[in-house]
């Protein structure tokens, strides 16, 4: 064989085990370095342990200060929460208080409670209303109609009902029958007549009722019903 034969040979192996080889150190260096997964621990020993402290590390401090910090924060608002709860509480007690006071103040003001009003203007058991002559009744019930001295605010009844005038349209009704006032005031549903008269006695009047027997109630609710007749014949 010639020199040149010899020469061509050698080069042809020398190439056929060169492209064996770059596909081989070409993987060695992809499985070494590849970013996306790390040195591998059989080529780089040392690397692949400092990630492994770096990592225990990072999950040391996850697991430790800011789970320290989050309990930290929930104590935190659980106790503002129930700070704000006895705040609450607090405000709600001292406003019941108020408007228990505000309430027996007025009940104070008004003469006691609406069942304590109702009990003073309502008829009593076996009521007996006072008999007369229907004329004479009518006469002093005008006379007491017109007198200031029943009342203790200087009132009379003429001073809200002058030529007829203050009657509800209720005022039509045949007695007894629901009144703005006794319902509103005295927490009655039905209002007698000489109910009505100690209504007015005690509310707008300010002071006692009369005598359920007496002459003057019996004359007042007389003459109220007189006024009543009037009102229905001009209504």
């Amino acid at each position: 064989m010639s020199t040149n034969d010899k020469r061509k040979r050698l080069l042809s192996k020398l190439s056929r085990n060169l492209m064996v080889s770059v596909p081989v150190m070409s993987v060695v260096a992809v499985a070494g370095f590849n970013t996306g997964l790390g040195p591998a621990s059989g080529w780089i020993p040392e690397a692949a342990a400092a990630q492994g402290e770096a990592e225990a590390s990072g999950e040391g401090e996850a697991e430790g200060y800011p789970e320290g910090e989050a309990e930290g924060k929930a104590e935190g608002e659980a106790e503002a929460e129930a700070e704000g709860e006895a705040e609450g509480e607090a405000e709600g007690e001292a406003e019941g208080e108020a408007e228990a006071e505000g309430e027996a103040e007025g009940e104070a003001e008004g003469g006691g409670s609406k069942a304590k009003r109702r009990e003073l203007v309502s008829r009593p058991d076996n009521y007996q209303p006072y008999q007369g002559n229907v004329a004479d009744l009518r006469e002093k019930g005008k006379q007491l109609f017109n007198d200031k001295n029943l009342s203790s605010n200087g009132l009379a009844c003429a001073t809200c009902h002058v030529n007829g005038a203050g009657y509800n349209a209720t005022f039509k009704e045949e007695y007894p029958h629901e009144v703005a006032m006794g319902k509103r005031d005295f927490g009655m549903d039905m209002v007698y007549l000489d109910e009505m008269v100690q209504i007015c006695m005690v509310a707008p009047m300010a002071t006692e009722p009369l005598e359920w027997s007496s002459e003057e109630l019996a004359a007042l609710t007389e003459y109220a019903r007189m006024q009543q007749q009037e009102y229905i014949d001009d209504h």
